[in-house]
């Protein structure tokens, strides 16, 4: 059984989260970030946390994954850095012997340091990074990430994870 897990703080990745929870018939767990704030003063401080890797709070605080045996995690790009939400998560569950994919979406050619950051947290937790990728979600449409997130999936074979 699958489980994606993943923060939006945009509609793109809640659409490629959605549309990759459906192909692979996962179960989907979005991740709440309870301190963030809308507004130009707050994105600022939004953008800080992510350069400086702080936690916040979230809802939910931990997730079990003990019935699932493929953990798919996702986040955006803010600043080069994953968001806080989903480091406060992986910092707060247990992933040993797990296996994960981490994904991300990003407006520039930034994400590996997203992927790199994510990896080693996870790892620290006792999960295994099967895979990674990268969507990027420029000035796309919706119809136009959907294609680009299906040749992702195509690429990376993902159903042999499943």
């Amino acid at each position: 059984m699958s489980v994606l897990v993943t923060y939006s703080s945009n509609n793109k990745i809640k659409i490629v989260s959605e549309f990759i929870a459906n192909r692979i018939d996962a179960d989907s767990i979005e991740i709440k970030d309870l301190k963030r704030k809308n507004g130009f003063f707050n994105n600022i401080r939004n953008n800080y946390n992510a350069i400086c890797l702080n936690k916040t709070e979230i809802s939910p605080e931990v997730i079990d994954f003990t019935n699932y045996n493929l953990i798919l995690l996702g986040t955006p790009s803010t600043c080069g850095n994953p968001s806080p939400a989903i480091l406060t998560l992986i910092d707060n569950c247990n992933f040993k012997n797990k296996d994960v994919i981490i994904y991300t979406t990003t407006n520039s050619k930034q994400g590996t340091g997203v992927l790199n950051e994510l990896k080693k947290r996870v790892e620290i937790r006792g999960g295994r990074i099967i895979n990674s990728f990268i969507v990027r979600v420029n000035d796309k449409s919706n119809n136009e990430l959907i294609r680009n997130t299906l040749k992702v999936l195509y690429e990376l074979d993902l159903e042999i994870y499943i």
